[in-house]
C-alpha cells in the first residue's frame, strides 16, 4: 500500500512539475528578444541569461493573464503594458534605468520584425 501511495504522488509531483515548464513558442519569442538585446547591446552570457529569464517571465506572464478571458483589445493592451512595465523594473534592478528602457524597446523592435516575418 506504501509503495502504490509513493508511486501515485511521484507520478503527480511529475506531472505538476511539466506543467510549470513554458510552451515552446513562448520560450522561442523570449529567445527572439533577448537574442536580439544582446546582439545590439553586446552583452555577455550571463547578462544575456539574465535578460532572457526577464522576456520569458514578459511573455508567460502576459500569456497566463490573457489568454482564454475573451478580453477587448484595450483589456488586452492594459495587460501587456503591464507586463512591460514589470519587465522594466525587474530589468532596472540589475541596470539603471537608461539601459532597462533601452532593453525594452530593444525587445519592442525584435517583437515588431518578428510579427512582420510571419
Amino acid at each position: 500500500m506504501k509503495k502504490i501511495s509513493l508511486l501515485i504522488l511521484l507520478i503527480a509531483f511529475t506531472f505538476g512539475v511539466q506543467a510549470q515548464n513554458p510552451p515552446k513558442h513562448q520560450v522561442e519569442r523570449a529567445a527572439v528578444f533577448a537574442d536580439y538585446i544582446s546582439e545590439k547591446m553586446d552583452l555577455n552570457d550571463d547578462d544575456k541569461a539574465f535578460v532572457m529569464q526577464v522576456m520569458l517571465d514578459r511573455v508567460v506572464g502576459a500569456s497566463k493573464r490573457v489568454k482564454g478571458k475573451n478580453l477587448s483589445t484595450e483589456d488586452k493592451r492594459a495587460i501587456y503594458k503591464d507586463e512591460y512595465a514589470k519587465a522594466q523594473e525587474k530589468l532596472a534592478q540589475k541596470y539603471d534605468k537608461k539601459t532597462s528602457r533601452e532593453m525594452m524597446a530593444l525587445s519592442n523592435e525584435a517583437r515588431k520584425q518578428a510579427d512582420k516575418n510571419k
